[in-house]
């Protein structure tokens, strides 16, 4: 047994339905119900020893805001210790979470402060594309980075970890090892502990909701199927050895209309497995779902799709959510769902030869910059319903039917569940989104016809003509709504990249950057942690699938990304010319330059402030401006082309006129000219060599 070791997530001032959120007067009661039998001591008594069983550690994860506006004082007047866990990649990236700044006050107030990783990723999870070496690098990168980070911000390198999710893999303890940390944090049930250093429990310290009784959660589950034998066949087995009481689920498939004889499937099914049939042969997956909606008997209605396999465990994960959160849409993951097909799938012959819940994930590309932007918590998100897929979603009954279910009307793939989304959102449905209620996805490589027309190899507009259909469909239920009119002229636009056959991708790298404007984020998209390799590998993919002439990369600092070469040479395969944008000083490094010439860049548009010294370092700090001008220099020493967008705010403006003179001196093309508000946009309007656009505030 160890210390009593308390972790929390986000705190508030008054009633909530945040998940894993709790009122700052139910802490101080926790707190002080701790402190009637044990003595509160610090989570660093682990650091070369550990704290008596009769002690109490207070700890967060995640660094969100509301720790220092609600915890913090409350902690102090206690006069309790703590700790936080800190994602680096997510600081300041969010009004949700805490900058620099922010954890620099609580680390004066006496805080300790520890690493939660870098981008906070599953663990447990490989990757497609790893090996065991690959794998453990990556685990070694979160953790020696997070902490190198630290160190460089604060001042002193942490000594604690706390796993993200609680998952610790000996991949992930070797990792914590290697990168030096003298304890790491687990999460258990229990303060049951075996004196490693590297697995500390840590117990969850919010109250059980009311919801949390024994009897596990009942669960009705519909797979719409059409077609398809083998994949359902596989499905279907699965959901019926799931290790869940047999007597609180169902499995409802509801046939609509296949061509092929789907009763074989079930001829030797429990009870708790049966296929009702709809109709003439179509594909109507939403009627199909509301079909067996109908039918369920059970208070959780949980969705997949026909060719969907799950874990043995799936339901158990559902049951977790749903009696944490009972009035939750729960998204589930679904790992090798991609909206193209780019060549990294599930085959049906990989996941029936597997248990799946070993298997390397396949990231969902079509959710994962969204949910991981959000530190998975769609409830952060202004449109969380665009997050509705129902290959693998469950929520109460009662919810389902209070929006009144699937709409009528949509017939062929796609949009019913995004409508059905849109809807619950509406209604103030909680969405919440799950990294173990993992789908695993599978693909027919052999199929002559996908269904999801962007996975064709070479659409037109015809192959879209049904999703139109849909999405013609879908404003006409939500008419005159802006939202939806606004989401409806990005999928026309979206359709309209696929069979145009684009002459540009353009690939996004995530906007990091280690020299930053105080307007950074106005000029660039944030991802924490950086775009992974594996989706930038996936963008030039798409370029390559669309034939497309060039790549164009951009998004903070893209040379300083540790896959930018590798990503300059698959492009550079790929299409005929490859360009990016990008602030100058990075190429002050030997040899980039010539390296990123080498491996296919073709040209850069320089981000560009002032050509002079004082305007340069009035933005970016002294001394930061000789390593532009290198870089500048170093650009053209390789060969490599240079235009610039030039960037227009208060500490420049009075040089602009002299830094255009002075690119136009070396030869330097101006193609683009941003403002940072409209007042120096007017001002210089007659000057400027191209318009000037104003920067998002």
């Amino acid at each position: 047994m160890t210390a009593n070791n308390l972790y929390f997530h986000y705190v508030c001032a008054g009633p909530t339905t945040r998940r894993m959120t709790i009122e700052v007067g139910e802490l101080e009661r926790i707190v002080e119900r701790e402190r009637a039998t044990r003595r509160a001591v610090s989570l660093d008594a682990y650091v070369g020893g550990a704290p008596a069983e009769d002690t109490f550690t207070v700890s967060f994860d995640d660094a969100h805001a509301s720790i220092l506006e609600h915890a913090a004082p409350l902690l102090a007047r206690l006069g309790v210790p703590a700790t936080l866990f800190v994602p680096t990649a997510y600081v300041g990236t969010s009004r949700e979470l805490l900058d620099w700044d922010g954890l620099r006050a609580l680390r004066d107030l006496g805080w300790t402060l520890g690493s939660h990783s870098v981008s906070h990723p599953r663990m447990g999870w490989r990757l497609y594309d790893e090996d065991d070496a690959a794998y453990r690098a990556r685990l070694l990168d979160e953790c020696a980075r997070s902490r190198e980070v630290m160190a460089r911000e604060l001042g002193e390198a942490p000594a604690l970890f706390a796993y993200p999710y609680g998952e610790a893999p000996d991949a992930a303890r070797d990792a914590v090892g290697a990168a030096g940390y003298a304890a790491a944090f687990t999460v258990r049930g229990s303060t049951a502990w075996d004196g490693d250093p590297l697995r500390v429990p840590r117990v969850e310290g919010e109250p059980p909701e009311p919801s949390l009784a024994d009897t596990p959660t009942s669960f009705s589950v519909v797979v719409p199927a059409f077609d398809r034998v083998y994949m359902l066949s596989e499905v279907v087995t699965r959901l019926a050895s799931q290790h869940y009481p047999e007597d609180r689920y169902e499995v409802i498939v509801v046939d609509d209309g296949s061509r092929d004889d789907l009763s074989p499937i079930f001829e030797d099914m429990p009870d708790n497995v049966r296929c009702v049939r709809q109709g003439d042969a179509a594909f109507r997956a939403g009627q199909a779902r509301q079909r067996g909606a109908d039918e369920a008997k059970h208070d959780v209605l949980a969705f997949l799709d026909a060719d969907v396999a799950v874990g043995h465990e799936h339901l158990w994960h559902l049951d977790w959510v749903h009696r944490h959160v009972p009035d939750a849409v729960l998204l589930g993951y679904l790992s090798g769902y991609n909206l193209h097909d780019l060549g990294h799938v599930h085959t049906l012959d990989e996941v029936r030869r597997a248990d799946v819940d070993r298997l390397r994930v396949i990231p969902d590309r079509s959710r994962e910059p969204t949910l991981r932007a959000c530190l998975d918590h769609p409830e952060w998100l202004d449109d969380p319903w665009a997050l509705t897929y129902t290959g693998n979603l469950s929520l109460p009954r009662a919810l389902f039917e209070r929006v009144g279910g699937f709409a009528k009307g949509f017939v062929g793939w796609g949009l019913e569940d995004i409508d059905l989304g849109y809807r619950l959102h509406r209604a103030g449905a909680r969405f919440v989104f799950s990294r173990f209620a993992v789908g695993f996805h599978m693909t027919d490589p052999d199929e002559p016809a996908p269904r999801n027309p962007f996975r064709a190899t070479a659409p037109t507009p015809e192959t879209f003509t049904g999703y139109l259909e849909n999405l013609a469909r879908l404003e006409a239920e939500h008419a005159g709504d802006p939202v939806i009119a606004a989401f409806a002229a990005r999928t026309r636009s979206d359709v309209e990249e696929t069979c145009s056959r684009p002459h540009t991708v353009g690939i996004e790298l995530g906007g990091a950057a280690s020299v930053r404007s105080p307007f950074h984020a106005r000029l660039h998209r944030l991802v924490p942690g950086g775009v992974p390799p594996h989706e930038l590998y996936d963008r030039v993919a798409y370029a390559e699938k669309v034939r497309a002439k060039s790549v164009y990369l951009l998004g903070g600092a893209p040379a300083e990304h540790p896959a930018f070469l590798d990503v300059v040479r698959r492009a550079n395969a790929v299409v005929e010319w490859v360009a990016m944008r990008s602030p100058v000083y990075p190429f002050a490094a030997e040899g980039l330059a010539e390296a990123a010439k080498d491996a296919g860049l073709v040209s850069v548009t320089c981000e560009v402030h002032a050509m002079a010294a004082a305007p340069h370092e009035a933005v970016f700090g002294p001394g930061t401006f000789e390593a532009f001008r290198r870089g500048l220099d170093r650009l053209a020493a390789a060969g490599v082309e240079r235009s610039a967008r030039v960037v227009l705010s208060p500490a420049t403006a009075d040089a602009f006129e002299a830094t255009l003179e002075a690119l136009a001196a070396e030869g330097v093309r101006v193609d683009e000219v941003v403002a940072t508000s409209a007042e120096l946009a007017e001002r210089y309007a007659a000057a400027s060599p191209a318009p000037i656009e104003l920067l998002d505030p």
